[in-house]
């Protein structure tokens, strides 16, 4: 979603949604023309009028990439405020997606979903207007969700009608049903409700009272995230150390600070200055094999194909064409047991753990004495990893090829994958300490402490990336070193606990990735805080030897990237900029890799077009600026090595007598190494008193 609309475009065009009841049987959806620059926040308010909603509760959208909008100050997690955020910044194309949820308890979640974006006709556009639908809604706040609404209109539809009990207090004398159910359905037997009816024109009629606000301009390139959150290309909004937990952790979350501040990890990197050093990663061919390797990720990719299924186009009641197929879930959301058996003998996901599942005949007897697909272990795995990785989509009751899916057979499109899919969980896992569950996990100063602790292990991941091929982390050391400063007693103690968890989890995750290898060594982790606090347990931080492996390499160098941390790969600066390419010579370990480096890159354009860029690259007063200047004589004479011709010459010497701070600095002093002096330089050399 890069898309960018002006407040002048987005003025003149509307958005056609559907918006879907999901869980619903017959489903539940409207059909909603809305001004492209509605703001969610006023869009929440269409939703409720259109599906007869008393805003009641609490609500929050969520987008394809984990970006929440809710009214600010409603939850003590990370949220954009929704009044803020335009509908065309957040869903510009036809075909994008989001959610919307009502009500915490019962869940009530809405699939929208753009069908068409077009230039708004005349009168249009002022109004939200309803254009099409299904099924009427009952009054059916706080029934239970969608069970407990399915549960009503059974009884509805069985005839069922509930006796009320007359309550007398005194003179006076009421009607009371026994439970919110009942007396909910009292009503839709008095008004004579046909949930197959619905009007358009009526809802049209009740939407013309909703005020619509909008947002003015384009924000989505300076909405930033939520604060103590970052969002890399991968699509995954991370937190940073302080930030806090996803919308399902409501009930810990503190209020967070650095309002209105995009973090990022380069932040993060900057504070704790850390420079990496240039690696060598191996070429798409052999990272991808390597990629196939990897039993659960493959696995998953297997699933997500087979989910694809072969389905059929077909036209629906409104005469539109939608794809069938995909493969039937249970109300859970689980795959249904005879298709997961199937899904684990066509999909192969076998693989994961051939020595326990490999043998036919006995995977077949074990598969057929289960009778669900969540205890199929062999199913966990896969499916949640398709899940997050977009290789699976749930829509509905069905579960489909999700868009994100790369093709098994195509180097490139599955090496995209893994890379997204390693780098986001390397960042959620390592980035923020993780709270214990319980008790503990509530408490202000436990939370307070897990703040200020220093990101070890994610740093600890940049230390290995750093490492010559095949050498070895020492885990305990590492964090050891890391924790000097901090004095003995509870605190120390808890941090090197939560490290250990940390550790732990990371790890494991990213040797199931094929990203990383451990040797020895047990940590003390699930050990009783109490025990540790009191001085006993064994020590908590965990011991071993840790590596990347050239895999894991590839996949932190593309989070390293997308969110803006040099990481410079030997190789790769062809086609880079001056000012990269001066900014990475000082991580170059190896003075050949770095002399090959200038080769390749001089060797990509002219002597003249090189001087030119290396000169602009020094410009400027900042620190950085003087590192790039430290760096320019080293290219410039390899620059001038080649300059046959001379005109590189004539660059340095036009840029000698500019005023531009830094490159007229660069310049004179590469023309003074050369014995060649800037215009007026040699006379200052000549009439200068001698000693």
């Amino acid at each position: 979603m890069t898309a960018q609309h002006s407040s002048a475009r987005r003025a003149a065009s509307v958005h056609l949604l559907k918006v879907q009841l999901e869980g619903t049987k017959p489903p539940v959806w409207r059909q909603l023309v809305v001004p492209s620059d509605i703001a969610l926040g006023s869009l929440h308010d269409v939703i409720q009028v259109a599906f007869g909603w008393d805003d009641a509760h609490l609500h929050a959208f969520e987008d394809r990439s984990g970006g929440r909008y809710a009214p600010p100050g409603d939850f003590g997690v990370p949220a954009f405020d929704e009044d803020e955020a335009a509908l065309a910044d957040i869903l510009p194309r036809v075909g994008d997606r989001m959610d919307y949820t009502y009500d915490f308890g019962d869940d009530w979640l809405h699939r929208i979903a753009v069908e068409e974006v077009r230039p708004a006709q005349e009168g249009e556009g002022k109004r939200a207007v309803c254009t099409g639908g299904r099924r009427a809604m009952p009054a059916a706040e706080d029934l239970g969700g969608v069970w407990g609404l399915a549960e009503l209109l059974q009884r509805y539809e069985d005839g069922e009608r509930p006796r009320p009990v007359v309550v007398r207090d005194g003179v006076e004398e009421w009607v009371e049903y026994d439970g919110l159910h009942d007396e909910v359905l009292a009503g839709l037997c008095e008004e004579g409700f046909d949930p197959a009816a619905f009007d358009p024109a009526e809802v049209t009629q009740a939407l013309a009272g909703v005020r619509l606000r909008r947002v003015a301009g384009t924000r989505r390139g300076r909405r930033g995230v939520p604060a103590g959150m970052y969002r890399c290309e991968c699509g995954e909004v991370h937190p940073l150390p302080g930030g806090a937990g996803p919308l399902a952790d409501a009930g810990q979350g503190d209020e967070v600070g650095r309002e209105d501040e995009e973090g990022v990890l380069s932040d993060l990197l900057g504070v704790a200055d850390v420079r990496l050093p240039a690696v060598r990663l191996p070429g798409e061919a052999e990272l991808a094999r390597a990629v196939r390797e990897v039993a659960a990720f493959m696995a998953a990719v297997r699933l997500g194909h087979w989910c694809g299924g072969r389905g059929a186009r077909t036209a629906s009641a409104e005469g539109r064409s939608r794809e069938t197929g995909g493969r039937e879930l249970t109300p859970k959301g689980l795959l249904r047991p005879k298709l997961a058996r199937q899904a684990v003998e066509e999909a192969e996901l076998w693989r994961i753990d051939p020595e326990e599942w490999g043998h036919a005949e006995v995977r077949a007897a074990r598969l057929a004495k289960i009778r669900s697909a969540g205890d199929m272990e062999v199913l966990d795995l896969p499916w949640e990893w398709a899940l997050n990785c977009g290789f699976v989509e749930v829509d509905g009751a069905r579960a489909h090829a999700g868009a994100d899916l790369p093709d098994e057979d195509d180097d490139a499109a599955l090496l995209t994958a893994w890379q997204g899919a390693v780098a986001g969980a390397a960042a959620e896992l390592s980035v923020a300490l993780p709270l214990p569950a319980g008790p503990f996990g509530g408490l202000p100063q436990l939370r307070a402490l897990a703040d200020e602790a220093p990101p070890l292990v994610f740093l600890m991941l940049l230390t290995a990336y750093g490492l010559p091929e095949g050498e070895w982390l020492d885990v305990a050391d590492y964090l050891t070193d890391g924790l000097e400063g901090l004095p003995e007693g509870p605190a120390r103690v808890l941090v090197s606990a939560f490290l250990a968890e940390q550790y732990e989890e990371t790890a494991g995750v990213l040797e199931l990735f094929g990203a990383a290898e451990r040797e020895g060594g047990e940590s003390g982790e699930g050990s009783d805080l109490t025990l540790l606090l009191d001085g006993g347990g064994p020590d908590p931080l965990p011991a071993g030897r840790f590596r990347l492996t050239p895999l894991g390499r590839s996949g932190l160098h593309t989070l390293l990237v997308r969110v803006g941390i040099p990481a410079p790969v030997i190789g790769s600066l062809t086609e880079a900029d001056a000012r990269e390419l001066l900014a990475s010579l000082p991580s170059y370990g190896s003075e050949a890799d770095a002399a090959k480096e200038v080769t390749d890159w001089l060797a990509a354009r002219s002597a003249a077009d090189a001087a030119v860029q290396v000169v602009d690259a020094c410009a400027g007063t900042e620190p950085a600026d003087a590192l790039r200047r430290l760096e320019a004589p080293r290219v410039l004479a390899a620059v001038l090595e080649t300059d046959a011709a001379g005109r590189a010459k004539q660059v340095l010497h036009k840029a000698a007598v500019s005023t531009v701070t830094g490159c007229s600095h660069a310049a004179a002093s590469m023309l003074r190494r050369i014995g060649e002096p800037a215009e007026g330089e040699a006379d200052a050399v000549n009439t200068r008193p001698s000693a």
